[in-house]
């Protein structure tokens, strides 16, 4: 559930950040539609604190996976799952694109009440509300405790923005970032009474919005979750007195630099990308990396623990099956944020997120040679046979632009036709659609459809997407089933690459 949780989160982020951003100054109800983007946020920090619990609690872990695993819930509220998760996807064809600022409220509405159905079905599906209590008084309620606080992240860093009318804090932050701009050889124009500062033709008012108390916010959530679930072991003084100052003065730093890059992204590439393509994803992509990697320094800081670390367990991360197939789907999925958050065209950074693909893929690949055989011939044919007709059904008139270099186009080919296809088949196929089979006509179709609604989400001919993944979901349901999946997604990756290669027509791909 946490794999298919994150990919969910990802697709809302690509969805209406990117494919359709909601301009809330443009609603009837600014408020709400704050309160609404905000979750994006709220659950960026959910999944975090969820994983860095049972990180710190592997024992916990283990008994809810038991709990889900021989006694999981109902299908009932699988099924109310999948209705709000559609239900969050509706307005965008409903309403389209352009207007679904305008149409807000109905939009409020749909999202809210499907947000509802999606976290209910997600947590009765997992294991009935009865396990849920048992777990719950066994565990000492620390994950509502953790959850909670996740959820108030954006409140606690509206709460400490007033910090930045300090005139100190706000000048010192506003003289750093014209000092990088000026080491980095930029001719900075300034107006100290204001705030405002850039170069060229693009200047920016640093606000209160851009004070960083969101990384201040996050940093002090995950500090006092690590401190109540380590509080047996901690110098708790040493914690709070020493890395604590240390971390908010990193997070601070960090966002110094973070003002710097919109500024040179919005002069240099694109002003319209860096207001509402990096300023919407850096902030708390950034914070929540450096929050992460303040809980890693304190757990391996042994002077701040009374008792020497505990060894590292003896099965390798890279060894585990469940991580191999959800965590390299992650790694794609996050670079695509990051590519639109750094990139005005996230296309251009495709060898980028081949690299890291590859690299997760490597990572794993001690798991993946035990989950991995060798492939059936017809996997090929059925393959190539969904290339052919993904080709035949493309619309005519697509736009080719401006031809890549040979380097975008080795990358292209290769992630195309040998990292993404494995990476979406362990997690669509491998993951999710194993996850659904649990014996039955009624189990085997739902593993079937279900993981394939979220796979043509990822394609921008959403019906055609759909149609692929259930022919790969077929071929995984039978013998060698997997390394079937792969072989097939990528026969047709290849058929529809080589004819972009010849068309020289990359919007294929």
């Amino acid at each position: 559930m946490a794999g298919l949780a994150v990919a969910e989160l990802f697709a809302v982020i690509i969805t209406y950040q990117v494919m359709a951003s909601i301009e809330c100054r443009q609603t009837e109800i600014e408020f709400a539609c704050r309160a609404l983007r905000s979750m994006t946020a709220r659950g960026l920090a959910v999944i975090t604190v969820l994983a860095l619990c049972f990180w710190l609690r592997p024992r916990a872990y283990q008994a809810l996976r038991d709990s889900a695993k021989y006694t999981p819930g109902q299908s009932i509220w699988l099924a109310l799952h999948t209705l709000g998760v559609l239900m969050i996807f509706l307005p965008l064809p409903l309403f389209g694109a352009a207007e679904i600022s305008q149409e807000f409220l109905p939009t409020l509405l749909i999202m809210s009440l499907g947000g509802a159905f999606a976290a209910m079905g997600a947590l009765f599906w997992i294991t009935p509300a009865n396990k849920w209590w048992r777990w719950l008084r066994s565990e000492g309620y620390f994950l509502p405790i953790a959850i909670l606080g996740a959820c108030v992240v954006p409140d606690l860093a509206d709460l400490i923005r007033p910090l930045w009318n300090l005139s100190n804090l706000s000048s010192l932050t506003f003289f750093l970032v014209f000092l990088v701009l000026v080491a980095l050889g930029f001719e900075v124009g300034v107006d100290p009474a204001t705030y405002v500062i850039g170069y060229d033709e693009f200047f920016v008012q640093i606000a209160a919005q851009c004070s960083g108390v969101e990384g201040i916010a996050l940093i002090t959530i995950f500090m006092a979750l690590y401190a109540m679930l380590m509080k047996d072991d901690l110098h708790m003084r040493r914690f709070w007195l020493v890395l604590f100052p240390l971390a908010v003065l990193c997070s601070w730093f960090f966002n110094i630099l973070r003002i710097a890059i919109l500024i040179i992204i919005g002069a240099e590439v694109s002003p319209e990308h860096a207001l509402n393509g990096f300023h919407s994803y850096a902030g708390w992509l950034m914070f929540t990396a450096v929050a992460l990697a303040v809980v890693a320094v304190a757990h391996r800081w042994s002077w701040l623990h009374r008792s020497p670390r505990a060894p590292d367990p003896q099965t390798r991360f890279a060894e585990e099956s469940l991580a191999a197939l959800i965590v390299p789907f992650i790694v794609m999925m996050l670079s695509g944020v990051v590519a639109s958050a750094f990139w005005p065209t996230p296309s251009d950074a495709y060898p980028y997120r081949a690299v890291a693909m590859a690299c997760a893929l490597l990572y794993f690949r001690p798991a993946l040679l035990r989950l991995l055989q060798r492939p059936e011939a017809k996997s090929v044919l059925v393959g190539l046979a969904v290339g052919a007709l993904w080709l035949v059904t493309a619309p005519v008139a697509i736009s080719q632009g401006e031809q890549p270099s040979a380097v975008w186009i080795m990358f292209r080919l290769i992630g195309t036709i040998a990292l993404v296809p494995v990476i979406e088949e362990l997690f669509f196929r491998g993951y999710l659609q194993n996850r659904l089979l649990r014996g039955g006509m009624i189990w085997t179709v739902l593993a079937l459809l279900l993981p394939n609604l979220l796979f043509g989400l990822l394609h921008e001919r959403y019906v055609a997407g759909m149609l692929a993944g259930l022919a790969f979901g077929w071929l995984a349901m039978h013998k060698q089933g997997l390394a079937n999946a792969i072989a097939a997604h990528g026969a047709a990756n290849a058929l529809i690459a080589l004819y972009a290669l010849i068309t020289a027509n990359w919007a294929l791909i």
